[in-house]
């Protein structure tokens, strides 16, 4: 139950905090005392004929440029001067007597009468009772007022503020105001006027009403709310955690700098000390030389200065050769320190800053397009088995974390019954699986919202079908065409499509009645020389036409001419003989280009889109749930190509299980996996198979002439347009 939000009515005036005297009600439904709007309206500018509010600030233009033109609230009034005398009564404040005229030494009043709404002394009293007329007014005495249950006070007619003796009793409907007998002849001659009391009953009904009228407004307002002040603890959360996400970065980066420096710092380090390793080395031979040139230079000195050539001569030869060897050893000591020295930092930081500069984004999800969310597989056939698992994949923004969480769906039946099919969503690498079970056959909505926005083409129709046994297929009934049909289409509101070579599409109702044709034989808009393929898009009808080139589209309902594409060539957007279409589900059209060996890709208004080069003559072309490409070839070929969803990868390639021909026609897949093929083996030889999703042959419709067209219905039945038997099989 949503919260009660309607504010506390109080008695008091929000201006001077006191009851209301001569209360009036301004168009935004506050009320104040009249001596307090005066005020309010004498500090703004005179010569303005507007009012602010003061409790909402909202302006209001004054009548005549007047206060005495607002509304009286007579109701404020009465229930103000109740409040105010009941406050009185169970005050403990003595009070004076309302009747004594003397000012400032009126007695204490004893009684309060609720007749003449007055508070009465003793004496007062005593007169009330010897008067017969006041003798039978209820007087509460005020002496015992804690244990007396308080009356509403009588209610008393309003005035009119310009004939301050005559009673408001008359209301004037024109004016939407009470009016006094004597306002009567002077504002209001003319005037649709009724009597106060009569017209009360009705203005109390019509309150009634207004309170009626609205009681749908405030639950969902009141839930908005709800929502908005979750969304605020939601963004507040969601602060916290991109703040904790943002720490945790730079955590990461700081002790990645932090490692790199200390590596760095080590590396210094070990480059240093190899550089002191090798000046000292060479500071330890330039100290070893010195030390024996010194020690040699002493001795020979010494033994140059002895007397007896017996000891010259015997050190004489080992002293000159070290000498000489020092310096030999000198000659050769370079003298400059190898190792200069310099360590030196290669620490550009300027990229490193730029890119610092740049690194991670914060950004607001709102401002996101929901359109750039849609289904990015699942509905290139709007089909669903009754309780079996449905699943969609749908396209995230790339880089959005727990984007997933802001989406929604509800499945549920489109006949506006109540039951809603089970909705899960995935998240998955920025993508996300909404999966639905249906609980019984029928129309079925898909909505997927972002933030309460509907994301692209949502929401989405889904026809829920009993599951098909392949195994026992039965011929339902012939839609019977003039001429050769090669394409078959049908309509979710039953309607059956079959090209004629006679230039024109023919259109069935679901009981095989021809009810109309469209178009006509020709090469002008709306045209035909020779239509072959037939889609369905909503309620847009796509022609492709075997001859002219060109594919057509109309409106499916009323047959009329919308636009065409194409043209004859092998250049993008131009066709050779133009064969089997399919839709990916996603807004795109696919065109099997027979003699150009290749389906062309078009958004739905014609726009070029892509080209998915084939092996051989492309008859057909069918998308399946999950997005992939599926084209047969009628050129000995024998096998069915199939590619990625955005067609730029080949897939697999499946080979036609069923013996006897391989020149493969028309194409189908169905929301179960299975594909349903067609294969031409000559008059009343060929037939329909049934692939099951693990490529397993399931069963063959058999005693075909030439099938060159597939279809599938809302509910799952097979349409096979039989080109030579001119006539499209129901099964």
């Amino acid at each position: 139950m949503a919260e009660n939000t309607s504010p506390a009515i109080t008695m008091t005036c929000e201006v001077c905090s006191e009851y209301y005297t001569d209360p009036l009600m301004l168009p935004c439904l506050h009320s104040f005392c009249k001596k307090c709007l005066i005020k309010a309206k004498e500090k703004q500018d005179s010569a303005d004929t507007s009012l602010k509010c003061p409790t909402c600030d909202t302006s209001v233009n004054l009548p005549d440029g007047k206060i005495e033109g607002l509304t009286q609230n007579l109701w404020f009034e009465h229930e103000s001067k109740e409040a105010s005398i009941k406050k009185k009564i169970v005050s403990k404040e003595a009070i004076s007597c309302d009747k004594c005229i003397v000012d400032d030494s009126s007695d204490a009043a004893v009684v309060y009468c609720c007749d003449c709404g007055q508070f009465l002394c003793d004496h007062c009293k005593k007169s009330h009772k010897r008067s017969r007329i006041e003798a039978n007014h209820k007087l509460i005495d005020l002496e015992t007022k804690e244990s007396i249950k308080l009356p509403t006070v009588k209610h008393k007619e309003g005035y009119c503020d310009r004939h301050t003796d005559q009673k408001l009793i008359y209301y004037c409907n024109n004016c939407e105001k009470l009016v006094c007998p004597n306002c009567l002849p002077i504002k209001h001659k003319d005037h649709n006027i009724e009597d106060y009391i009569d017209v009360g009953e009705t203005a109390r009904k019509a309150l009634k009403e207004s309170v009626a009228s609205c009681a749908g407004v405030i639950p969902p307002v009141t839930e908005a709310i709800a929502n908005g002040e979750k969304m605020l603890e939601q963004i507040a959360t969601r602060k916290e955690e991109v703040r904790q996400e943002i720490k945790e970065m730079f955590e990461e980066l700081k002790a990645a700098l932090e490692k790199r420096c200390n590596a760095l710092l080590m590396e210094t380090e070990e480059i240093a000390s190899a550089k002191r390793n090798s000046v000292k080395k060479q500071l330890d031979g330039f100290r070893k030389l010195v030390k024996q040139v010194s020690h040699g230079r002493h001795l020979a000195s010494s033994v140059s200065e002895r007397t007896d050539p017996g000891e010259v001569l015997s050190v004489k030869k080992l002293i000159t050769n070290q000498l000489e060897e020092c310096i030999e050893e000198y000659k050769k000591l370079p003298l400059e320190i190898e190792d200069k020295g310099a360590i030196l930092t290669r620490l550009d930081t300027s990229i490193l800053s730029k890119e610092i500069n740049e690194f991670g984004s914060v950004f607001e999800f709102e401002q996101l397009d929901p359109s750039i969310y849609s289904i990015d597989s699942g509905l290139a056939i709007p089909l669903a088995t009754v309780k079996k698992e449905r699943k969609f994949k749908v396209s995230l923004p790339a880089g959005i974390d727990k984007a997933a969480s802001y989406l929604k769906a509800s499945f549920i039946k489109s006949d506006g019954s109540k039951e809603e099919g089970r909705v899960v969503i995935v998240n998955d690498n920025n993508t996300a699986i909404v999966s639905c079970t249906s609980q019984s056959i029928g129309g079925y909505e898909l909505s997927v919202t972002v933030r309460g926005h509907h994301i692209k083409g949502s929401p989405y129709q889904l026809s829920v079908k009993a599951s098909r046994d392949y195994t026992a297929l039965t011929n339902q009934r012939s839609f019977n065409v003039e001429n050769y049909t090669g394409g078959v289409a049908v309509h979710t509101n039953g309607e059956v499509f079959a090209s004629s070579h006679d230039g024109f599409v023919q259109v069935f109702s679901e009981d095989g009645t021809a009810v109309r044709r469209i178009g006509s034989k020709g090469n002008g808009n709306g045209q035909f020389e020779c239509p072959w393929g037939l889609l369905l898009v909503g309620d847009r009808l796509y022609v492709s036409d075997d001859t002219l080139n060109r594919v057509q589209y109309f409106s499916a309902t009323t047959g009329q001419y919308i636009g065409q594409f194409g043209s004859e060539g092998n250049g993008n957007g131009q066709f050779s003989n133009p064969h089997g279409m399919s839709t990916d589900g996603k807004g795109n059209i696919l065109v099997a280009d027979y003699n150009n060996n290749r389906v062309q890709v078009f958004k739905e208004d014609g726009t070029f889109v892509q080209v998915i080069q084939c092996d051989g003559n492309a008859f057909d072309v069918a998308v399946d749930n999950k997005g992939k490409i599926h084209v047969t070839f009628y050129n000995n070929l024998g096998h069915v190509q199939v590619f990625s969803p955005d067609g730029k990868m080949h897939l697999d390639t499946y080979n036609n299980p069923h013996s006897g021909s391989e020149y493969l026609q028309g194409i189908a897949v169905d929301d179960d996996g299975h594909i349903l093929v067609l294969t031409y083996e000559g008059s009343s030889k060929s037939c329909v198979y049934a692939l099951s999703p693990d490529g397993k042959e399931v069963e063959l419709i058999s005693g075909l002439n030439d099938p060159f067209g597939i279809a599938l219905d809302k509910d799952g039945y097979i349409y096979v347009a039989d080109y030579s038997n001119n006539c499209v099989m129901k099964y």
